[in-house]
């Protein structure tokens, strides 16, 4: 035996702690309470092509394992009594795992575009709250002789980076079975958390944080006053600095939508596509640009070609994108980001002048001084009428053409019970924006999935189409730059 292959049991112990604290907080909660609304469903999608069936024992171990050493996973979500408090997580003392992974064999020989189908439909149906939120398929059938692994999980489990986590342990780095053992359980808490034992909790952790809350706003306002080192001018300076960083963080749309992409019927549509990572790396690389630079103006030429379809090109479209807040001391799992969102160039016909201005642009919202404004503000949402909020949050999110997520991958070699996984495509949840496409890096690849509202984009085929040609022409121009370059030299 290669015992070098083996995977290490450390990967699993790290898998202990995943999915944060034990309560939503205050952005999750709405996360999951607003989830039954057709513009606000929260599901997150992974779909793994495995280059041949595993086998389904095998299969069925591996979540076992996965399970036994990842309480989260294992776990469902209680709410408080009369909403009062925010929800916690609870392990499920009937949890089953087939009630939450199963199989299905195609009726006839399909492909990708079948495997896409079977995961809109589960990225659709809405979980059962009295169970952990997340299911996993498998899909056979397929013509070429592989098969699917699909995997959906509720947004307030984890953003994207967490899903990467927890696969990039679960997974085998062997095509073999190999032995590994679940780390020993931790003591856990009650088996079903009671729900009124859950508000006195966050009441009484509140009561107890109250004399530290007071003291840090008299602090506050000994800055104000000026008796912290600044004198009242600078202090002035900072105060006007910080409001117009939390205009431009709170306002609405930074530019007008396209009219071509204003409708919705909030039905979603899965599209992929995938491309090299080192040829995608090499085009920023000569634009003296981020990947992710890159990933965003691929996307705007192919959305220009789209738009020049049916008519005239806007200046730009309105694109939001998370902001991750994760450092290396945080715990695996759970949410760490906040949004920002700019007016991304649309009528620029250069792809790489298109990647700089957008770097330009990225840089600016990274260093914002308010970024993190829009957390802070959660606990007051929270307290508003569900009905309000998540009128506010439509119309907010529908102003929006597009939101973008770019998530670094796992670059080693990962099998699932002996298939090995060879692309990795997301999706992140469509919340009431015309289309949301995600980017994740899995080997040498850049997987990209596109979540597409059926009414915003009535020809997804069409801007396929537009966006393969744009990448084309995005990665030529980062070695015609380079070719450029040594001629004039």
């Amino acid at each position: 035996m290669n015992t070098q292959a083996i995977q290490p049991d450390d990967s699993l112990l790290r898998l202990q702690a995943w999915g944060g604290n034990d309560e939503l907080d205050d952005f999750e909660t709405l996360m999951w309470q607003l989830d039954e609304r057709p513009n606000l469903r929260a599901a997150v999608v992974g779909i793994e092509i495995l280059d041949c069936v595993p086998d389904w024992g095998r299969l069925v171990a591996a979540h076992e394992l996965c399970l036994a050493a990842t309480p989260r996973l294992r776990s469902r979500i209680v709410e408080t009594p009369l909403g009062l408090g925010n929800p916690g997580w609870s392990i499920d003392p009937g949890f089953r795992l087939d009630h939450h992974l199963r199989r299905v064999c195609l009726s006839s020989p399909g492909g990708l575009r079948e495997v896409l189908d079977q995961a809109q439909r589960l990225a659709m149906a809405p979980f059962d709250k009295s169970r952990s939120p997340w299911e996993a398929l498998l899909v056979e059938g397929l013509a070429d002789g592989s098969a699917a692994y699909i995997l959906k999980l509720h947004h307030s489990m984890t953003d994207g980076m967490g899903i990467v986590q927890l696969l990039g342990a679960a997974h085998s780095r062997s095509r073999e079975p190999l032995p590994r053992t679940a780390p020993p359980r931790k003591a856990e808490r009650e088996p079903s958390v009671n729900p009124a034992i859950l508000l006195a909790r966050q009441w009484g952790r509140a009561l107890s944080r109250l004399p530290a809350t007071l003291s840090s706003h008299a602090r506050g306002a000994r800055r104000l006053l000026g008796h912290e080192g600044k004198d009242a001018g600078d202090l002035l300076v900072d105060a006007l600095r910080y409001g117009a960083s939390a205009q431009r963080v709170l306002a609405g749309k930074p530019v007008k939508g396209s009219p071509l992409l204003a409708k919705r019927n909030h039905r979603w549509h899965f599209e992929v596509m995938e491309l090299p990572l080192s040829e995608l790396k090499a085009a920023a690389r000569r634009a003296e640009s981020s990947l992710n630079d890159a990933f965003v103006s691929g996307l705007m030429g192919g959305f220009a070609r789209y738009h020049r379809r049916f008519g005239s090109v806007p200046s730009a479209l309105p694109v939001s994108f998370p902001i991750s807040l994760r450092t290396a001391t945080d715990q695996a799992g759970g949410n760490r980001f906040v949004p920002g969102q700019f007016a991304a160039p649309l009528a620029e016909p250069d792809p790489v002048r298109r990647m700089q201005i957008v770097g330009r642009m990225v840089s600016k919202i990274r260093n914002e001084p308010a970024l993190e404004l829009s957390l802070s503000i959660m606990p007051m949402l929270r307290r508003l009428p569900l009905g309000l909020v998540a009128e506010a949050m439509g119309e907010r999110i529908a102003s929006q053409d597009l939101q973008l997520s770019n998530v670094p991958g796992i670059r080693d070699e990962v099998y699932l019970a002996g298939a090995r996984v060879t692309q990795l495509y997301p999706f992140a949840p469509l919340p009431g924006c015309a289309a949301m496409v995600t980017l994740v890096s899995h080997g040498p690849l850049c997987c990209i999935g596109l979540n597409l509202d059926e009414a915003a984009i009535n020809r997804p085929e069409l801007l396929m189409q537009d966006l393969h040609e744009s990448f084309a022409e995005l990665l030529d121009s980062g070695h015609t730059t380079a070719a450029a370059g040594k001629s004039h030299a």
